[in-house]
């Protein structure tokens, strides 16, 4: 059975966090992208170069919007809840060679590198994404074994390392990247987390099954600050 992304989009994009809210993803979204690329910590890791003009960000962004729309993947953008401000662009979509596997990749704006956002942003992705969607059943990720933020931020939200693998860049190289996986089995047993989703008629809270235990610890506070 084909994954139905749209569902997913359709799922997540009323969901929300303490201090952290998902929408859609839009091409207002490549100018503060853009932004965050002029970091060259940013696009350390990529698998696309720095882009050197913000036309090159505005096409990337609208051919995500197009995927999207398509059902090709999810696209969600992150917004601080207080102010509407871009936070990250986070994608769900099919992983290239595993079916039935769905991977997730994430840019967080490097404004928002410290102070747990990223963290928060993971767990509310995470468990959103296996809390609406019946579909998902395993997740993936991936990093580049010397990204430690990204490698201890996926083990932060539950994922444990698997096998490394190589992938090809926009660059013409290949990159080395360790894959990560969380099941649902293992999500609901102790990563859930609870965020809230906005209703036809009003907000619901969605809690941790009651088995589901913390594990914030001094690992997720160094993966995040």
């Amino acid at each position: 059975m084909e994954f139905d992304f749209l569902e997913l989009t359709q799922a997540l994009e009323c969901s929300f966090s303490e201090r952290v809210a998902l929408r859609p993803v839009a091409l207002c979204d490549a100018w503060p992208l853009f932004v965050a690329t002029r970091n060259p910590m940013f696009n350390q890791h990529l698998l696309w170069a720095q882009p050197e003009n913000e036309e090159l960000v505005l096409k990337r962004v609208r051919l995500i919007m197009e995927a999207s729309r398509r059902g090709r993947l999810t696209a969600l953008s992150a917004v601080a809840r207080r102010t509407g401000e871009f936070v990250a662009l986070f994608r769900f979509q099919p992983h290239a060679t595993l079916p039935g596997t769905i991977e997730m990749g994430i840019w967080v704006h490097d404004k928002y590198w410290h102070g747990r956002y990223s963290l928060e942003l993971g767990r509310l992705c995470v468990s959103a994404a296996f809390a609406l969607s019946e579909q998902v059943q395993l997740l993936l990720g991936a990093s580049a074994p010397e990204n430690r933020g990204s490698c201890r931020l996926m083990e932060a939200v539950g994922m444990t390392p698997g096998r490394t693998v190589q992938r090809d860049t926009e660059m013409g190289y290949q990159a080395e990247l360790v894959e990560y996986t969380i099941t649902r089995a293992d999500w609901a047993a102790r990563h859930a987390t609870g965020f809230s989703v906005v209703g036809d008629d009003r907000v619901v809270l969605k809690t941790p099954p009651a088995r589901a235990t913390s594990r914030v610890s001094a690992l997720e506070a160094e993966a995040v600050e």
